[in-house]
């Protein structure tokens, strides 16, 4: 039996990260503080599907991983592991300084917003079907 309640949990936390991430771009905050911010919201709503099937919900940060799971439930369109492994990266590389550390460029944090809000809004519609 789905559970509706714990997921909608879940994406309410990936709301509230996806609205942080399009106030900070609003006031061109940084660009790889905005970055963990939509790695956040895509995380969070990755994890309701695994809330809604009842299943336990991993502890990791790994896109990756997430993403192959769930898209045996839901149809994600125009949704490419390659933009999710570029997204999955900014956890690690925009949190810490080092060597893979950079500074998303402005074009590319807005298209990945989008991008977070499409996600958001295949599994809210998932979920509530």
């Amino acid at each position: 039996m789905p559970n509706r309640k714990l997921a909608s949990e879940w994406l309410e936390f990936a709301k509230k990260s996806y609205e942080t991430a399009m106030l900070l771009n609003k006031e061109q905050h940084y660009t790889d503080v905005i970055a963990v911010d939509i790695q956040q919201t895509i995380e969070k709503a990755f994890k309701a599907i695994y809330a809604f099937n009842g299943d336990k919900i991993p502890r990791t940060h790994s896109l990756e991983i997430l993403f192959n799971y769930c898209q045996q439930y839901v149809e994600l369109n125009h949704v490419e592991i390659r933009d999710i492994l570029i997204i999955d990266d900014y956890y690690q590389s925009e949190r810490y300084p080092g060597p893979k550390y950079y500074m998303p460029d402005r074009k590319e944090i807005e298209n990945y917003l989008n991008l977070s809000a499409v996600i958001l809004q295949q599994i809210l519609r998932f979920i509530n079907t």
